[in-house]
């Protein structure tokens, strides 16, 4: 019996999965199928659409709308206009935002944290968050030109023609250099900045172990220090230069100092304050609890800012975030954590390829790549062989 030749990677096949004829570019096309298959049965089935049941559209449908204006860093508007699905199987941009206008913010909360969670637990079950992990609390921003008075904005620093924003704490792993974010928490003016650093630190404890915490420079207080010291965590973050750090900064670096903060109040804490100079000759200032020779400080600030280059850098390029002009909170905190959780899928799907076919492999998909595949899967009804190995 003659066997036929066996296709090469990039050769043309037609596969039959359930009741559905695919036809794929060679391995490297079906391995991208399902892997991405794979990540939408992770989360959409945890995102619902208050919806009659006899509506237009399902969830997949909108969902599709929502993953091609999140790449395309698009308005939803235009996103449906380009979609590429005919117009009278696109549905109008007005039914995207009824149905995410009609969830809460606490529904929209819920849906997204059990969403993470459900790729947290992929991610722990193939290995992605194995050992000590860096982490890293940040304070992200999305910009504001509405009213200031309007729910949950905040006044931040001049920006894009605008001093308001909608704000969220999030904290993230790293993950073959990417953000993985694990947690994300909303904040108002009446937030508290220790509770959110408490319970983003709570939650994270439970998922990895942590190494070293990267935290914003806006979590620089006391009552935030005195937590992360009474959970022992290694932590590193810039210190707000008042007058008491710029008087230290005069007396010469690369210095530490045992630095106490908060002298005014009756429970100060204590940590090591950093001086370096860096590269461009400036002087810089951070606080750490890690315990450290002078001649170690440049080293202790370069793996802070090579960390934090790194997430800045993502997040002028990367952000899988679709643009929109309501004022309404609830559609745009459900666009901000659609964004998150897209872009832990293609973390998530990327850091499978490399642990299955090699880290050099023709599998990895770059976020267009990506999403070009997210917004084919979406609508189709049979899924194809999910087994990994």
């Amino acid at each position: 019996m003659v066997q036929a030749p066996a296709r090469g990677p990039c050769e043309s096949a037609q596969e039959t999965i359930g009741d559905q004829k695919y036809r794929f570019d060679g391995r490297k096309e079906r391995e991208r199928y399902k892997l991405c298959w794979s990540a939408r049965s992770v989360i959409y089935p945890e995102l619902v659409m208050k919806q009659h049941h006899n509506t237009e559209y399902e969830p997949t449908d909108l969902f599709g709308v929502l993953t091609h204006a999140a790449f395309t860093n698009d308005f939803v508007n235009n996103a449906a206009e380009t979609y590429p699905l005919p117009e009278d199987e696109t549905p109008h941009p007005n039914t995207v935002f009824y149905r995410t206008g009609k969830l809460s913010v606490e529904e929209v909360l819920d849906q997204f944290n059990s969403a993470m969670e459900c790729i947290i637990k992929v991610a722990m079950e193939e290995g992605a968050l194995e050992g000590e992990l860096d982490l890293a609390i940040d304070l992200t921003d999305w910009r504001y030109y509405g009213d200031k008075n309007d729910p949950m904005v905040l006044r931040v620093k001049p920006k894009d023609g605008t001093t308001k924003a909608f704000v969220l704490a999030t904290v993230y792993a790293i993950v073959d250099g990417e953000r993985f974010t694990l947690r994300a928490i909303p904040v108002d003016s009446l937030s508290n900045k220790e509770e959110i650093i408490e319970e983003l630190l709570d939650y994270a404890e439970r998922m990895v172990d942590i190494g070293t915490l990267y935290v914003d420079r806006g979590f620089f207080t006391v009552d935030c220090i005195r937590v992360l010291k009474q959970k022992n965590i290694k932590f590193l973050m810039p210190a707000t230069k008042n007058g008491r750090v710029k008087r230290e900064m005069k007396e010469g670096h690369p210095r530490i100092v045992d630095f106490e903060y908060g002298v005014t109040r009756d429970d100060p804490v204590n940590f090591n304050l950093g001086i370096v100079e860096n590269d461009d000759g400036e002087v810089k200032t951070f606080a750490t609890n890690h315990e450290v020779e002078e001649d170690e400080l440049e080293k202790l600030f370069d793996m802070y800012s090579l960390r934090w280059g790194i997430e800045t850098s993502y997040r002028i390029k990367h952000q899988f975030r679709a643009k929109t002009r309501t004022k309404y909170y609830e559609p745009r905190i459900f666009l901000f954590l659609f964004s998150v959780c897209l872009y832990n899928l293609w973390v998530l799907v990327n850091f499978q390829a490399a642990n299955k076919f090699g880290e050099d492999s023709k599998i990895y998909m770059t976020a267009k790549t990506f999403t070009d595949w997210m917004v084919k899967v979406l609508p189709l009804p049979e899924p194809p062989p999910t087994n990994r190995n």
